[in-house]
């Protein structure tokens, strides 16, 4: 009982600071801040690049998203007597995929893709009510590890060592820039504490397949990705517009 009202009246201080009166001034209207949080991922099409063609059957593929973290930088401006604003952003990011193979005869591997990304963003936001605001934008990432892709299985016995396979995979197998589209959802609260959601859906090819003995082909593997972050900021002087 102790434990539940202590949290109760946390909760309404927090809902009483963020309804204090906020007088923006041309102090305001620019926030640099930092944020952290988690992303979901997944990688289309990885099992079409890997089998192609019907060379046979009695297998099946199970893929499943991937869970990492981002963080980053960011600085938001607001325009003055207006809903916009205008968002841009350094990160980082995890973008992967898990898929799994196995047949009828008890063969099994895992082929998991582990890329790191650092992205720029610029985004429009809208106002909608207060601190509740939705957004829009481009994102730019550039690969960090183009080459981490990481493959186990069960069948060393037959076709030799994983890590000789999963080194021919990363010779094959590259990862590339990414670029995609964002669509926002967040709440920010007047003592500069943010919420914020986002999807992302990946425009380009993220995996160039180059010419290789394993029939994998070069297809169009698109990333998307759910992101969930907590972020805090602060005003900065404007002193110079």
């Amino acid at each position: 009982m102790k434990k539940a009202f202590t949290l109760s009246m946390i909760m309404f201080m927090v809902i009483r600071l963020d309804a204090q009166p906020v007088k923006v001034t041309k102090d305001t209207y620019l926030n640099i801040g930092l944020k952290a949080g988690v992303v979901s991922t997944k990688i289309t099409s990885l099992a079409k690049m890997l089998v192609s063609e019907s060379y046979y059957t009695g297998y099946t593929f199970e893929d499943s998203n991937q869970w990492g973290f981002t963080g980053g930088i960011y600085v938001n401006y607001k325009f003055e007597g207006s809903i916009s604003a205008i968002y841009a952003e350094v990160s980082y990011s995890r973008l992967g995929s898990n898929l799994h193979y196995s047949d009828i005869y008890d063969f099994n591997y895992d082929f998991i893709v582990k890329y790191n990304y650092v992205n720029l963003e610029m985004w429009y936001k809208v106002y909608l009510l207060g601190g509740l605001n939705v957004g829009i934008g481009p994102r730019i990432g550039f690969n960090l590890s183009p080459g981490d892709i990481f493959y186990t299985s069960n069948g060393e016995d037959l076709f030799g060592p994983d890590i000789r396979i999963q080194q021919q995979m990363r010779d094959v197998l590259t990862g590339r820039t990414n670029f995609s589209v964002g669509v926002s959802a967040g709440y920010e609260f007047n003592f500069g504490l943010s919420l914020d959601g986002r999807y992302y859906y990946g425009i380009s090819d993220v995996i160039e397949t180059s010419v290789n003995n394993f029939h994998f082909i070069e297809n169009h593997n698109n990333s998307l990705v759910l992101q969930f972050t907590i972020g805090y900021a602060l005003p900065y002087k404007l002193s110079f517009f």
